[in-house]
């Protein structure tokens, strides 16, 4: 395995949610582990860019509204999927109820698909992306009216 391609995955998985990440290919295996700090890093990066964007999408409130719309953004590069395989249903659409946790779409980085889940319980006003988009980290995905009482990261 060449070095340029063990630094196309350090990159991967600093700009990822993930906390490990192991490629087996032939007789070479390369295994990536973050270790805390680096991960309170991006983990603070994260959530630097989102409430950057949240303030940059912000809408006057109005009486009805239970409070501020709630931003999910990328957590990496990459191509960004809307549907679980070609030819099926999105994985969500514009009015949809969302759990925290549920899977909103799949980023496609270094051939790897990477389930992102809603950070918080609420309903999906917007998609802010097309399928097969290729998106950058921080880059605003979707728009959440948070449920009423639900506390996003």
């Amino acid at each position: 395995m060449d070095l340029q391609r063990i630094k196309a995955l350090i990159d991967l998985l600093a700009q990822s949610p993930l906390a490990e990440l192991e490629l087996i290919e032939g007789d070479d295996r390369v295994r990536l582990v973050k270790t805390a700090v680096a991960s309170a890093q991006a983990a603070s990066a994260v959530k630097v860019a989102d409430t950057e964007e949240a303030k940059k999408h912000e809408q006057p409130e109005t009486a009805a509204s239970i409070g501020e719309a709630h931003t999910l953004v990328a957590p990496m590069f990459g191509v960004v999927h809307l549907t679980p395989a070609p030819n099926e249903a999105a994985f969500v659409k514009a009015g949809d109820v969302i759990a925290q946790g549920q899977v909103v779409c799949t980023i496609e980085a270094m051939k790897m698909f990477n389930a992102i889940e809603a950070d918080c319980a609420g309903t999906l006003i917007e998609v802010l992306v097309n399928a097969g988009d290729e998106v950058q980290s921080g880059q605003p995905l979707f728009t959440i009216q948070p449920a009423a009482g639900n506390d996003h990261v």
